[in-house]
């Protein structure tokens, strides 16, 4: 056992706290990581809710990254010493898992939002708050990084080169690559083609900046915050126009020769914002949904509709990223100046979470990430 601290909820509905924990040795298939930052999602905020179920106590986080300090007797990915970031889970085993496309894994929601360790012992606990019997709950996406230390499994794990800024590249894990790889794996925009952001979070930006990446001629970005759709123009989005405006359509289709976008990525997760973003496609255009309402939520459209425009509708999830492969090219985007993180993140020292949490709702930070 190890005693460590964690950002805990305690209960449905609780605020995060800062407390001591005792943490488990590692299972077989585990990594034991020292956490040195991790980003903050708005997936985190939606457990706390209750949109989705979990055990409490129980800790969040998904966007880990830090320093490996021991393993399990069957991992082989990393060893003692290795700098990583953390991505989501999978069972590796599937044919979604074996074909490379993890994001597809059959067991993606136990492993992931479920918080299954292993199939030996499930959601088994992770360790107990101090001093207690009281079990606290981790492995959230595989490994709950919201904490000074944390169990990771094995498939959530990438690693990278020892010396890099880990806490700015800590987004890549979850946000950032969804975005990236809506359009980077599944949409494949041509250079004279034109896409269509909804939402400008880190999903968002993420999609942006691939677009721009693969030289998109028209860029379009929605949202309600000035200084985002600014941000998103320094970066050489083409248009940017307020989600509020009654002239919202009409305007995507004057800046798409008429026609309406051909790409669009909704990434706020809001009904009405994706009936927007299917009514400014063109006929034979594809809108894909990386924000995620929850569930019970309905697709806004008709089907007679989808199939009279030959328009059509996907889902993602993780980008469709198999995150050892897609993060590294992340990083090398970066690197060659074509993802500026540093453009949307901001550090935040554990003691400061609820101020992160709050400039995070607020609009005024787009990614906080929290140090420990």
């Amino acid at each position: 056992m190890l005693q460590t601290q964690a950002l805990v909820l305690q209960e449905l509905g609780a605020p995060f706290k800062l407390c001591d924990i005792e943490l488990q040795d590692p299972q077989p298939n585990e990594v034991l990581v020292k956490v040195t930052a991790c980003g903050l999602c708005h997936t985190d905020l939606i457990i706390q809710a209750g949109v989705f179920p979990s055990p409490f106590p129980c800790v969040n986080g998904h966007e880990g990254a830090g320093t490996v300090l021991s393993v399990g007797s069957a991992v082989t990915r990393v060893q003692p010493g290795d700098e990583v970031l953390l991505s989501y889970a999978n069972c590796a085993e599937c044919g979604y898992c074996t074909m490379g496309r993890p994001a597809g894994c059959v067991g993606f929601m136990d492993r992931n939002f479920g918080r299954v360790r292993n199939p030996s012992v499930g959601a088994a606990p992770v360790g107990t708050l101090a001093g207690t019997d009281i079990p606290v709950h981790g492995t959230f996406f595989g490994q709950s990084a919201l904490a000074r230390h944390c169990l990771a499994v094995e498939t959530s794990v990438v690693k990278v080169p020892k010396g890099l800024d880990l806490a700015l590249l800590a987004p890549l894990g979850c946000g950032l690559q969804s975005g990236a790889g809506a359009v980077l794996n599944m949409l494949k925009p041509a250079e004279s083609s034109s896409v269509v952001v909804f939402g400008l979070g880190a999903v968002g930006f993420g999609a942006v900046w691939a677009a721009l990446y693969l030289k998109v001629k028209t860029v379009i970005v929605v949202d309600l915050v000035p200084s985002r759709r600014d941000l998103a123009l320094s970066h050489g989005a083409t248009h940017a126009f307020d989600g509020r405006s009654p002239t919202l359509l009409h305007d995507i289709q004057h800046a798409t020769e008429g026609l309406g976008a051909e790409y669009a990525v909704e990434a706020t997760g809001v009904e009405r914002v994706l009936r927007t973003a299917w009514e400014c496609i063109r006929n034979l255009g594809r809108v894909v949904s990386v924000g995620n309402p929850g569930p019970g939520s309905r697709t806004p459209f008709d089907i007679t509709d989808q199939v009279n425009s030959s328009k059509t509708w996907s889902g993602l999830v993780e980008g469709d990223s198999n995150p050892p492969v897609f993060i590294p090219q992340l990083m090398q985007m970066h690197a060659e100046g074509h993802f500026p993180i540093e453009s949307i993140v901001r550090n935040f020292p554990a003691e400061e979470f609820d101020q992160a949490l709050a400039a995070m709702k607020s609009g005024e930070v787009i990614k906080p990430v929290i140090l420990f």
